[in-house]
């Protein structure tokens, strides 16, 4: 139990609009001070103090992650169950509560790099869709926005033919650089051709769009061109899963599992990986033939 004193100081540190706006922030996720900084329209400095009065008085804890130091509502002791029950009563639906969260996302969206490159998150990813590929070569493998190096080279283990489509020319132009650099064979493509033999798998990289709301569209798009039990991984960052259409979602594992039914996927596999970034990985596969297998 709090005494009087402890009590006094921990209000003291949320009594403040700012520090409570950013407990509210940090509650979601964790930040960064820059993207906090971005979300309020305080200098960086001035959100550093206010951090700090919340990190002493228990309220958030803070971590790095590679090169960024981050932010996070504290999830143990008094101070915790205190903030708790003071942003379970305030009201999610906010003008100014909803704004700060808007920024926010979008900030942290921002900050994605736009090129491809190799990484432990690649890495990670790569390692996820090994383990549950299958011991037979696709005949056709379609790579849809590859920002992870590792993801190409883990496509060309899995299939004979490997279709790669990156919208943007530098990162086609850093793609076909590694694919020569590596000795792998693959087309590269702007778009999607408007007709084409069905894929026989695919993988989806939506960690460097700019938004959450075309990935449903994308995942009807892709069900209508993988044939009939084609496996398909998905790479997620957590922010479109956690605030969608303005609203905090359940779970971000529910929204993800939701969108691969929307798209007509069944959902074989689940995993979150944080390495410099917060994302969800999945496997799932044409729901036709989770259907038949039922």
């Amino acid at each position: 139990m709090l005494k009087l004193t402890e009590a006094t100081r921990i209000l003291r540190a949320a009594g403040e609009s700012t520090r409570l706006r950013l407990l509210a922030l940090c509650a979601l996720r964790e930040w960064s001070v820059t993207e906090l900084s971005a979300s309020i329209g305080q200098s960086e400095p001035r959100v550093s103090r206010h951090l700090k009065i919340l990190c002493d008085a228990g309220l958030l804890r803070r971590a790095r992650r590679g090169q960024w130091v981050c932010y996070e509502a504290a999830r143990e002791g008094e101070a915790a169950a205190l903030a708790g029950v003071l942003l379970s009563r305030m009201d999610s639906a906010d003008a100014v509560r909803r704004r700060d969260a808007q920024r926010a996302f979008a900030g942290a969206r921002g900050l994605r790099p736009a090129m491809p490159r190799a990484s432990k998150l690649g890495r990670a990813i790569a390692g996820f869709i090994t383990e549950g590929a299958p011991g037979v070569p696709a005949s056709r493998l379609l790579l849809l926005e590859p920002m992870h190096f590792e993801l190409v080279d883990v496509a060309a283990s899995l299939a004979r033919r490997v279709d790669i489509v990156a919208t943007c020319a530098g990162a086609r132009e850093a793609l076909r650089e590694h694919c020569d650099r590596h000795n792998i064979e693959g087309e590269l493509r702007v778009r999607l051709p408007a007709a084409s033999p069905a894929w026989s798998a695919a993988i989806a990289d939506f960690s460097a769009a700019r938004g959450g709301d075309a990935v449903e569209p994308a995942l009807r798009e892709l069900h209508a061109r993988l044939a009939p039990s084609a496996p398909l991984w998905i790479v997620l960052p957590y922010e479109f899963l956690e605030y969608s259409r303005g609203n905090v979602v359940a779970h971000p594992i529910t929204e993800l599992r939701r969108l691969l039914a929307a798209g007509g996927f069944g959902t074989e596999r689940l995993k979150p990986i944080d390495e410099d970034a917060h994302v969800l990985v999945a496997h799932a596969r044409h729901r036709a033939s989770t259907e038949n297998a039922a």
